[in-house]
C-alpha cells in the first residue's frame, strides 16, 4: 500500500534535477580514485514524489531512486528515514527495482541528526568521500550536525535550507516565541541573525522606548545563510538557488557546500556545482 506524502511543486523538480546532475558528475569524476564513495540522504522519503495536487498529479522519482539510478555507482547508499511507513515503502522499492544494489543500501530509521553524527564519527574519511543531500521536513537539522559534517573534510553537501520557515519565525516586530528563537539559533548556529535583521524602529512608542523592526530582504537573507555556512565549511557556493512556490514566493534556498579543504577538490566541486546551479533552468 502506498504511503501518503505531501505533494511537491515545480521547486521539487528543480532541486532533484540539480542533485541528479551533480551525482552523475560526482560518480564519474571519482570513479578511478582510490576512495569508497558514499551517498547519504538525510530525509530519504519513499523513493517517489507526487507533483501537483490530489485532483491532478504525476509521480516522479525521488532523491533515493535518482541516486540508485545515477550513471556511476556508489559503494554505499545510506538512506535516513525516521518515519517507519516511508522507510517500509523505500525498502519495497529497492527490493523490487534495485535488487542488484540491495546489499549496498543501508536504511536508518532514526533522527537524522543522530545518524549523521554517527556516520561522521565512524567512517574513515581518509579512505572515503561522500555526497550528502539534506532535504528537511522543517527546520530539523541542527547546526552542530552541520559542524560535524564539515569537520570530516570529505563530504560535499546539498542543503535545502528552510528559507520560508526561517523568515516566518523572524517576526516583523522581533517579539519571537522562545521555541522559535531556539529553533532559529539551532539552524543558524547562533543568534547573530538578530543583529543582522533587526534595527531600531524610528517611531518611538508611548513609553519613550524604541521598538525593533525587521529589515530582511530575500537577497540579504540568502547572503547571510551562505555566510553562516561559510564559517564551518571550506567553501560555499554563492550561487545558491532560491526555489519558489506556485505563488513565486521564496520557499527554500538550495545551498552547496564543500568540506574538503584541498584547493583542487574545492575548485572542481565548486566549478561543477556553480555550473549546474546556473545551467539548470527553473521548472
Amino acid at each position: 500500500m502506498s504511503t501518503k506524502q505531501k505533494f511537491g511543486g515545480p521547486w521539487t523538480v528543480e532541486k532533484l534535477n540539480i542533485l541528479s546532475d551533480y551525482l552523475n558528475f560526482y560518480t564519474t569524476a571519482l570513479k578511478n580514485k582510490d576512495f569508497q564513495l558514499i551517498y547519504i540522504d538525510a530525509f530519504a522519503g519513499t523513493g517517489k514524489i507526487k507533483i501537483g495536487d490530489e485532483d491532478q498529479y504525476e509521480e516522479i522519482a525521488g532523491s533515493a531512486r535518482l541516486a540508485l539510478q545515477s550513471k556511476g555507482q556508489f559503494a554505499e547508499y545510506i538512506f535516513i528515514e525516521k518515519k517507519k511507513s516511508f522507510a517500509k515503502e523505500l525498502e519495497e522499492m529497492i527490493e523490487t527495482d534495485f535488487p542488484d544494489k540491495k546489499r549496498l543500501v543501508k536504511i536508518e530509521k532514526k533522527d537524522c541528526n543522530h545518524v549523521l553524527l554517527q556516520i561522521c564519527q565512524k567512517v574513515d574519511w581518509h579512505k572515503a568521500r561522500a555526497v550528502l543531500f539534506i532535504d528537511p521536513y522543517a527546520a530539523d537539522v541542527k547546526w552542530e550536525t552541520l559542524e560535524a559534517v564539515a569537520a570530516t573534510k570529505a563530504i560535499d553537501v546539498w542543503y535545502l535550507f528552510p528559507f520560508h520557515a526561517a523568515n516566518r519565525m523572524m517576526t516583523r516586530s522581533g517579539k519571537i516565541d522562545p521555541s522559535w528563537e531556539a529553533k532559529l539559533n539551532s539552524i543558524f548556529g547562533d543568534n547573530s541573525w538578530r543583529d543582522r535583521f533587526y534595527r531600531d524602529d524610528p517611531q518611538f512608542n508611548l513609553f519613550g522606548t524604541t521598538d525593533k523592526m525587521k529589515d530582511a530582504s530575500t537577497k540579504e537573507l540568502k547572503q547571510y545563510i551562505e555566510e553562516r555556512l561559510s564559517t564551518i565549511f571550506a567553501k560555499v557556493s554563492n550561487k545558491s538557488r532560491i526555489l519558489l512556490n506556485r505563488k513565486s514566493s521564496p520557499l527554500f534556498l538550495f545551498c552547496f557546500a564543500v568540506s574538503n579543504t584541498q584547493p583542487s577538490a574545492i575548485a572542481l566541486a565548486l566549478k561543477v556545482a556553480d555550473y549546474i546551479l546556473r545551467d539548470q533552468k527553473p521548472a
